[in-house]
């Protein structure tokens, strides 16, 4: 193109040599003054007629080459460096006009395609840059960037969500400064000052609660091994440590109930063995506590059975149609023998003689043996024990209330926990085995009910339970 450019300049310089040569000699000719005499008036007109029109002619032919020149060549050159500067400042939208296939067209091409690159490129950054955003703000634990001089550069929604405050508290700010924990700014000074990735599990206190936390400390290093920074990743695993304290707990309190009676069932026989079974009412005697702290033994391993598989995900209810009424009717019938020994009154109270429910029978009759048996147990001689039914249209409402020894407010909260019991020594005279309200919880949770307690101590106790049609 370049060669071609050069040519046409030089045809074009030679055209307007041409002219101003031809003219040059016309005029010369012209004021010539021999040349002069020889002409009339009517030629010198002709000449320089026909000197004009030959000028005109020649310099629309000037203008008409250098705009062919100008459009097909400059034009293009122009505007595809205007796109460049385009380009260059950020518009990747900028695009040229494309005419023919010469030289100048494969530029346009050529920065067209260029613009087309750099817009795929900068959308696929931002695609990229949204996912990454996406990711860092939601993937469900604390972030925090620190650059190598040592400023928090990056906070993410989970680091606020764990710490409270506003981005503004963090952001550009030296990290000893901003995060109170001693613990957490002893893990970034190590990462710093070894290099090495660090990782602790702390115990945090947020507020009113004491939460648990693994921190991750790593070291952010970019190619030829410049430092760039730390990047501190905070994950709770309060539930986990909670559900460790439970299963240590839950060890402990096995260990402990198994102890006892293994541990009477042992040394009565031993003692048997000793001799005294050659006394028949010391015999018969310890032979009694020996079935009982057998049966005892047996309770406590049914209930931990039963609990387990109620635990298990892929436990299932029989659910079908039955009669409540009915139901608590049988259990009452059940333990009324129970009542009786006591002098405790038990009654069913119930507007309607027919209440139909969707549920499992046997599990929600294990469920109220075991209300009705515990407010029997803990109410004293000469007591009350009232079981109350109330049909509320599309739910039930069933009210197990005694006039027992009741509980403190602070105790219902754990009541339903494993093992936990209000009075113990009490509670293991009556041969509870501390799991029956955890079992009840459970089941009426299954039925997508709710469970609720009302307490005082000395005033007795009401269980309220709510099932849906």
């Amino acid at each position: 193109m370049t060669k071609f450019r050069n040519t046409l300049l030089i045809i074009f310089i030679i055209l307007i040599f041409s002219l101003f040569l031809g003219l040059g000699v016309l005029l010369g000719q012209l004021f010539n003054s021999n040349f002069q005499e020889t002409l009339s008036d009517l030629h010198k007109n002709e000449i320089m007629r026909t000197i004009f029109i030959f000028v005109v002619i020649f310099l629309v032919l000037i203008i008409y080459l250098g705009k062919r020149i100008f459009s097909r060549y400059t034009k293009p050159i122009i505007e595809a460096t205007n796109v460049a500067i385009e380009l260059t400042e950020g518009n990747y939208h900028a695009r040229t006009k494309v005419n023919g296939s010469d030289k100048t067209g494969m530029l346009g091409t050529s920065i067209n395609r260029l613009a087309q690159n750099l817009q795929e490129l900068v959308k696929s950054q931002e695609i990229q840059q949204e996912h990454l955003s996406v990711l860092i703000e939601n993937m469900g634990s604390g972030l925090v960037l620190i650059d190598k001089r040592g400023y928090i550069s990056l906070i993410n929604k989970g680091f606020i969500e764990i710490f409270k405050g506003s981005p503004t508290d963090y952001l550009e700010n030296l990290y000893s400064e901003v995060i109170n924990q001693e613990e957490v700014c002893n893990i970034v000074t190590e990462v710093f000052r070894t290099e090495k990735h660090v990782s602790k599990q702390l115990p945090i206190p947020l507020f009113i609660e004491r939460r648990y936390f693994a921190v991750y400390g790593v070291p952010i290093i970019g190619t030829n091994n410049v430092w760039k920074g730390v990047l501190l990743v905070f994950h709770d695993i309060s539930e986990l440590k909670k559900l460790e304290q439970v299963r240590k707990d839950f060890v402990a309190n096995v260990s402990h109930e198994l102890k006892t009676p293994v541990t009477s069932i042992k040394g009565f026989t031993e003692t048997l063995l000793d001799g005294a079974m050659n006394n028949k009412d010391t015999l018969k005697y310890f032979l009694s506590i020996i079935l009982k702290e057998s049966g005892r033994l047996q309770s406590l391993i049914q209930d931990l059975l039963e609990l387990s598989k109620i635990e298990q995900q892929g436990f299932k209810l029989d659910i079908q149609e039955m009669d409540l009424y009915k139901l608590l009717e049988e259990v009452i019938t059940l333990l009324n023998g129970k009542a009786e020994v006591k002098d405790i009154h038990l009654d069913l109270i119930c507007k309607e003689e027919q209440v139909q429910i969707k549920g499992d029978v046997n599990r929600l009759k294990q469920v109220f043996i075991n209300l009705i048996n515990n407010a029997i147990t803990y109410t004293p001689t000469n007591g009350n024990v009232k079981v109350l039914l109330f049909d509320n249209g599309n739910k039930v409402r069933i009210h197990v209330k005694d006039t027992g020894i009741g509980m403190k407010k602070e105790e219902i909260p754990r009541i339903f926990e494993r093992f936990y019991r209000v009075d113990r020594a009490r509670s293991r005279n009556s041969g509870g085995t501390g799991l029956g309200l955890a079992i009840v919880k459970h089941l009426i949770e299954a039925h997508q009910g709710k469970i609720s307690v009302k307490s005082d101590i000395g005033e007795g106790s009401e269980f309220i339970i709510e099932l849906y049609k």
